[in-house]
């Protein structure tokens, strides 16, 4: 799928490795400017070199919301604007809920949740000002079943919320020009991933998926790259499940 962003900025975020680097990747090669930003300076600085004179890395901690301030006013002084804000910052949580304690539950919501808050409060004032822009984040399948294979009940709350984020900010900013979206998948093939998935889970998971596989990181950043584009100009408020059918079952 061909998508041009040529002349467009992206701020992405949790963008060292995984989903949030191959979407970096993907709106690079589709000819957006991007920025990664992670908590993980060094890993970002990395990515950034891979991909190339197109992208450049922030250290940047979502919790924290005057740094997100302050990197997001560093990229708006340098280049002018953010077109595309990709939420991808997360972490996952696991185990079932009488194992969970207060200090895992606060960071899920830190991370998973008021992340995204603090990035969207920083980012959409600009995007107003000039009437365009463009949101996507990533919640998981996880969001419609109170839970996933790996994850558990705390975490698909947290990512519920960010569905209902998603379709509260879509009404609230479609008006002045801005589209939010999300991006569902289902077990992403990661190396985060990858400890968790021993033999007879990732088979046990792979046999509930109609098209029998895991959600491939391409998969994500090919939707990624369709609603940062013109392309999909006309949805909003929407949340994508690439599950592999896996909603159906």
């Amino acid at each position: 799928m061909q998508q041009d962003l040529q002349g467009r900025v992206a701020l992405v975020t949790g963008a060292a490795r995984g989903i949030g680097l191959h979407i970096a990747e993907r709106l690079a090669r589709a000819g957006c400017q991007v920025v990664l930003g992670d908590i993980d300076a060094q890993g970002a600085a990395r990515a950034a070199e891979a991909i190339g004179p197109a992208a450049r890395a922030l250290a940047m901690d979502v919790r924290d919301r005057a740094q997100v301030r302050a990197c997001v006013d560093a990229v708006l002084d340098a280049q002018g604007g953010i077109d595309i804000l990709v939420n991808n910052a997360g972490v996952l949580g696991q185990g079932p809920f009488e194992q969970t304690d207060g200090a895992a539950w606060d960071e899920l919501v830190a991370v998973n949740l008021t992340g995204i808050f603090n990035c969207v409060q920083a980012v959409a004032p600009s995007m107003i000002d000039r009437a365009r822009g463009n949101i996507i984040n990533l919640a998981s399948v996880s969001a419609a079943r109170g839970g996933g294979s790996v994850g558990n009940t705390w975490y698909g709350t947290t990512k519920a919320g960010v569905v209902a984020m998603t379709q509260g900010l879509a009404r609230e900013l479609g008006p002045r020009g801005v589209r939010v979206n999300a991006i569902s998948p289902a077990v992403v093939d990661t190396d985060m991933m990858r400890p968790y998935l021993t033999g007879a889970l990732r088979d046990a998971i792979t046999s509930r998926i109609p098209l029998r596989r895991l959600t491939l990181r391409s998969d994500v950043g090919e939707v990624a790259a369709w609603l940062a584009s013109d392309a999909s100009e006309f949805v909003t408020g929407q949340t994508i499940a690439v599950d592999g059918g896996l909603l159906c079952t």
